[in-house]
């Protein structure tokens, strides 16, 4: 029997917090336990300076970060919840938040456990296409990065910038690890659909990530979040700097029409230069109250 969407409190995420001072949320933000650059404690601090008041890590393909950040948030006064991003599609480019305790299951650390050897051999590949260009990571460093159970192409694209290889983080994608380009490796290909499904059965709160990255026109997309809503998805993250105001509306209305949950955050990883900060979304994300609570009422009942 097919999961369905997990619903959203009736009418809470229909109202708005206009005119209802609230503290901000901010339910993605990635730490040094992926391919951030901030510490749990140093992520909680930046948010409680910031106003924030609700905080969710959502490192990539790993949930090791978690046990730091629910200290670091009692610290600084933040309520947390439990979070990973997920990637899956062609070339990794869908990307699934998963909220709830359940992040933490065994089912869960052994689905991430096999994500976490990929991507080692990713980066192995990917240093080896650097070497073949004339690009030679030092050994020290290269076993650190395929140490670490995360390692993506940020960490590369860093490592490219403290080389003098580079001086940007667009310059290390633009130049050498977008797809096309000479060092660029493919991620396994995990089906976003049946991805979710999986997900849903591990009893978490599966949410589409930055849908406005994936390229899709509007009409290919409503049809896409259709497929996804068969297989148990939960929520779309319409807010989100990637997103301008109209389109963040858009898929603000879009979410609500199919009964879904509504989410934002930063998207923080705390690299030199980026115009991103934790708690700020461009686009605001008036109903963050009540879809903050719709939220936590699904994680409840998973």
């Amino acid at each position: 029997m097919m999961n369905r969407p997990l619903k959203a409190v009736p009418g809470a995420a229909h109202a708005t917090a206009a005119g209802c001072p609230f503290p901000l949320v901010d339910l993605h933000v990635h730490s040094v336990f992926s391919d951030g650059l901030k510490t749990p404690d140093e992520l909680c601090a930046m948010a409680a300076k910031a106003g924030v008041a609700h905080i969710a890590l959502c490192d990539h393909d790993s949930v090791n970060g978690l046990p730091a950040m629910r200290e670091a948030a009692a610290k600084h006064g933040l309520s947390m919840i439990p979070g990973v991003e997920i990637s899956t599609g062609k070339a990794g480019k869908m990307h699934i938040l998963c909220y709830g305790e359940n992040v933490e299951s065994p089912q869960m650390k052994a689905f991430l456990e096999s994500m976490a050897q990929e991507r080692t051999g990713r980066a192995a590949a990917m240093m080896e296409k650097l070497a073949y260009e004339g690009i030679h990571v030092p050994e020290e460093r290269r076993a650190e990065l395929l140490a670490m159970p995360s390692v993506g192409r940020a960490h590369i694209a860093r490592e490219l910038i403290a080389m003098g290889v580079v001086n940007t983080m667009p310059q290390a994608f633009d130049r050498w690890l977008l797809e096309g380009r000479p060092a660029y490796v493919p991620r396994a290909e995990l089906a976003t659909a049946q991805t979710v499904e999986k997900l849903r059965a591990m009893r978490v709160v599966p949410v589409l990530t930055h849908p406005m990255r994936s390229g899709l026109e509007p009409t290919a997309l409503h049809a896409f979040l259709h497929s996804l809503i068969e297989c148990g998805l939960a929520g779309v993250e319409a807010w989100h700097p990637s997103a301008n105001a109209r389109a963040a509306r858009v898929l603000d209305r879009l979410s609500r029409q199919e009964n879904l949950l509504v989410t934002g955050g930063s998207d923080y990883h705390g690299d030199s230069g980026s115009t991103v900060r934790i708690g700020h979304l461009p686009a605001g994300w008036p109903a963050r109250q009540n879809d903050l609570s719709a939220l936590k009422s699904a994680i409840s009942h998973c």
